[in-house]
Formats: structure tokens, sequence, C-alpha cells
């Protein structure tokens, strides 16, 4: 059974009872009184807890919440911040934040409780598609425990509407500030479909090519002489650059010995696309961070930090592996 704790004046936040597993929850909210009575009696509760605190959202809702939080002393110098349009910029970059913020914690002999706002106001489309993809993921990263909380905020008013949507089919919790409910989805087999759905197909025209096992040096320049092409600036030349070769190398070692990549450029973005016949068993290859002395997934998990956004998608037609560098 939820308890309830009041903040903000009259508004009620229902907080869930302990869990003993990992806890993920969609907090749907109007403005910014609901999100501070939310989030900000969510961090409160995990303090009085013991609880080890992380927020991570953008700039404006950080400074919102610090501010709103500055005069009560529990709190002063007792939640981590970050900023989410910097950690979270591709969101395939944020579980491995969560998963050091957890070890910390757990290391320490305290619970983490977390508050990750990704799908934020303002981002482009193919962001708020990897966003969910990620929201998807962390289930499959966590539920094998430890058991921790993690609270994710979507700014209803301000989201398209097919973000809201995607956050009830994301999370296995939904809560407002009025009430908590399980969402009955199994985010499971959504995971299964949306990591198998195909990326759209590019507006413009393409340059294409095909490789094996001897090509990877070709490809690498000839990615390179393109991006020169778009007009990047020499360090996103030098980025898909060296993008370009870990995916080409992944393709020939673990993706059936051949692969495809292809290249074009729209006014946001130059876009840069690896595909091999094989599949990619686990999804979460390249968003952890491979242990010392392990490489399996070191190449994925390169690209998600060389480039503004990476988008994977692997079925029974193979695996595609989409980059894309913002103009």
């Amino acid at each position: 059974m939820a308890g309830t704790a009041t903040y903000a004046g009259s508004v009620t936040v229902v907080e869930p009872s302990p869990v003993d597993r990992f806890h993920h929850e969609a907090f749907l909210y109007h403005g910014e009184d609901e999100f501070l009575a939310g989030v900000g009696g969510f961090v409160r509760d995990g303090l009085a807890a013991g609880d080890v605190v992380v927020v991570a959202e953008p700039a404006d809702r950080l400074h919102l919440l610090r501010d709103a939080l500055a005069g009560d002393l529990a709190c002063d110098d007792s939640v981590r911040y970050l900023d989410m349009a910097d950690v979270g910029a591709n969101p395939g970059r944020i579980i491995a934040v969560w998963a050091e913020a957890l070890a910390a914690a757990t290391t320490g002999g305290r619970r983490l409780r977390g508050v990750g706002e990704p799908a934020f106001a303002g981002r482009r489309t193919p962001e708020f598609d990897e966003c969910h993809l990620h929201e998807l993921l962390l289930n499959r990263a966590f539920d094998g425990g430890p058991a921790w909380r993690l609270v994710c905020p979507y700014d209803v008013g301000r989201v398209p509407e097919v973000v809201r949507h995607r956050a009830l089919h994301s999370h296995p919790v939904w809560s407002t500030t009025a009430r908590t409910e399980p969402t009955g989805i199994d985010v499971g087999e959504v995971l299964a479909a949306a990591f198998a759905d195909p990326l759209p197909a590019p507006a413009q025209a393409a340059l294409r090519g095909d490789f094996g096992r001897g090509d990877v040096p070709a490809v690498r320049r000839t990615v390179a002489a393109w991006a020169r092409s778009c007009r990047l600036p020499v360090e996103q030349v030098e980025s898909l650059e060296l993008a370009a070769s870990e995916l080409a190398t992944n393709a020939v070692v673990h993706g059936g010995g051949s692969g495809s990549v292809a290249m074009w450029a729209d006014p946001a973005a130059a876009v840069l696309e690896v595909s091999s016949p094989g599949p990619l068993v686990d999804p979460l290859s390249g968003r952890l961070r491979p242990p010392p002395g392990n490489e399996g997934g070191a190449g994925l998990y390169l690209v998600h930090h060389l480039c503004d956004l990476v988008q994977v998608r692997s079925g029974p037609a193979g695996t595609t592996v989409r980059v894309l560098t913002w103009r």
C-alpha cells in the first residue's frame, strides 16, 4: 500500500512503499509547481531515508529545483545534480551514468534514489525516439538488482503527444501528484518490438557501398572524405572517421564478415549508417562501460561517446547502427 506525504502547500504526492527491486516510474507533471511538488518531495523523502540522491535534469529544471531546496538545510550539498542536456545529450550514454551511481551507492552501503528526465522539451524527433528505447532498456539493465528507485519526469504540457504515450509503455509504474499506479505494460515485449523496428529511410539521396574483411581502412577514408565535404569541423570529421572504423570492424568481426555503409546529410545532421547481416543479441551492448580487460562492447561504447546521437536496431534481417552529427 502506498503512503502519502504532503509538500508544497496542499498538493499531495503519493509515495510508494519501500521496494525490494528496481522501481522505475514515469512521473507526469504539468508546470513548475507540480514538478517541484513531485520531484522535491521525492528528493526530500530520499534524504530522510538516508539514500544517495542523484538528479539528472535539463538546466532550467535543475535551477528550479535547487532554488526550491536551497532553504532546506537537509538538502544542502546532499544531492548530486547532473545536467541531462550534457550527460544525456546522446541518450545511449545515460545507463552508464546510472550504473556508476548505483555501484558507488551500493559500495557505500546505501540505496540509490534517482531522478532522470531524458525526454525533455526541445529535443529533436530522433532524440525522443532514443529516449524511448533508453527508458525501455533501463528495465533490462537494472531489474536484476540491487534495489533502487528511479523517477522519470515528463512535462506533459510541453512534450509531443507521442512522447507522453510512450512514457506509459516504457515504465512499469506511472504517477502524478495525486496517485501512483502500475501501467500494466509488458515492458520486455515493448523493448523487443522497439529494438527490432527498422529506422526510417532517409529522405535524401544517400551514398552507399558494401565492404568486406579487408575494407575497413577504405571505409574509414571514405567516411572522412565525405564528412569533410559536408564542411564539418575537424573534430566532428575525426569522430565520424573513428566511429566508421569501429562500426565497420564490428560488422566484420561480429556481424557476419561483411556489411554496408550509407552516408547522407540534411539541414540538421550529417548521418552515417553501418549495417551487417548478423543480429545484435544484447540490446545493452555499448551502453555500459566495459570492465577492464574486457573488449566486448568497447567499440560501440566508444561510438556512443564520440557521436551526437547513436541509433541501434537489430532484428532477423540484421543490425543497423546510425550515427548523427548535428550541424
